[in-house]
């Protein structure tokens, strides 16, 4: 395995160990990708401050997340499809969230069914809900979420009409590849 030293050689990794449409899924936003530039920019622009000659013997990252503790305060965000990253990449994320005591959020648009990560899990895990036409669809996913223990509710209200996302169409993602993303996968057994 090559030497990791940053961000940008796990992405150089990845690129050559996943197929391409799925890279581009993960990679890409909806549009002219305006938003996902913008979040990249905003992000580029946080600094740590770091302070010496502090006294740090006493320091706790700890937070309450939702009436939750949180070893840090973040979450693992949904990602939608993960699974098709990785078989049970849903499950490995909320496993490694347990972990390090972080929320994890499971996606609407999950591989994975809320059920099987409930299955492979010890804490409750946050579920977030795409709201959609189908009221008993989401009504549905609501009474499994609550079944499975998940101790919040993420709702998403950001998708009236699903975003067309311009690189997806261009190298034919979908749940029944193509040939050209066939042999790619092949290329990519890993």
């Amino acid at each position: 395995m090559p030497v990791i030293a940053s961000v940008e050689d796990f992405q150089r990794l990845y690129r050559r160990r996943v197929p391409k449409m799925f890279h581009d899924y993960a990679e890409s936003g909806s549009y002219t990708e305006t938003t996902l530039h913008r979040n990249e920019a905003d992000f580029r622009r946080i600094a740590i401050r770091q302070r010496v000659g502090m006294d740090v013997s006493d320091v706790s990252t700890a937070a309450t997340m939702l009436g939750e503790a949180a070893a840090f305060p973040a979450a693992f965000a949904p990602v939608g499809m993960l699974g098709v990253q990785h078989a049970g990449g849903e499950i490995l994320v909320a496993k490694a969230a347990e972990a390090f005591g972080v929320p994890f959020i499971l996606s609407t648009m999950s591989i994975c069914s809320i059920e099987q990560v409930a299955e492979a899990t010890t804490k409750p895990f946050w579920f977030q809900l795409y709201v959609v036409k189908d009221r008993d669809f989401v009504k549905g996913l609501i009474h499994r979420a609550k079944a499975a223990g998940c101790s919040a509710l993420v709702v998403t209200m950001d998708l009236p009409v699903l975003g067309q996302r311009h690189r997806d169409v261009k190298n034919g993602l979908s749940l029944r590849p193509n040939l050209r993303n066939l042999l790619n996968i092949a290329t990519k057994p890993r």
